[in-house]
């Protein structure tokens, strides 16, 4: 059996965003499901999990523009990772600065994390990721609502923070969906690509 080297490519890619995939659903559902079912104890405990969950996020962008060897594809990755792991650390130090804002760094967590969404969505896309438009459907959902929590968070109301909490909540199952779907996606791929 001899490996086809066009297929590396889409492995690696496919690789990275799993495991961006992964962290970002791992953090969303942790911090959702605390501010849906104990929205109103949580703030200070909240400004320390969001600062930390910024921070790791952040330094999970930089380490995959690293390991993807410095690829002009991540190159946006990295430049999250720099600025949300500058925040995030700011935020551990100063947690008083972040309960002033916290809705709307939420919001902007989200909104940051959907944009990569669908800068990820496109990128199956070019590798040939046949349900590339339902990750890219799902992130858009997930921006729109991030926009609405962070211009008109009034909105809500009083049950605005368990409002955010279903958003990161849904953007989290979304992308462990999307884990699923490529994960079988490249599976059957590779088992394509392999030849006599």
């Amino acid at each position: 059996m001899k490996k086809n080297n066009n297929d590396f490519p889409l492995r690696s890619a496919a690789k990275e965003i799993k495991m961006s995939f992964t962290l970002t659903a791992v953090v969303d559902l942790v911090l959702g499901c605390i501010m849906l079912f104990a929205p109103a104890h949580v703030t200070q405990l909240l400004c320390m999990l969001v600062g930390a969950g910024i921070t790791i996020y952040g330094l999970f962008n930089v380490l995959s523009f690293i390991f993807s060897r410095g690829t002009v594809a991540y190159s946006f990755e990295l430049l999250i990772g720099i600025c949300a792991t500058a925040f995030g650390v700011f935020s551990l130090i100063n947690p008083d600065f972040l309960s002033k804002f916290l809705f709307i760094v939420l919001g902007l967590l989200i909104m940051v994390s959907s944009i990569c969404g669908v800068k990820r969505a496109f990128t199956l896309k070019n590798y040939g990721f046949e349900r590339w438009f339902l990750m890219l459907i799902s992130a858009i959902v997930t921006l729109v609502l991030a926009i609405t929590i962070v211009i008109y968070p009034a909105l809500y109301g009083d049950m605005l923070m368990m409002a955010i909490g279903i958003v990161m909540i849904v953007e989290a199952v979304s992308d462990l969906l999307g884990i699923h779907r490529l994960s079988k996606f490249v599976k059957d791929n590779v088992t394509i690509t392999y030849g006599e």
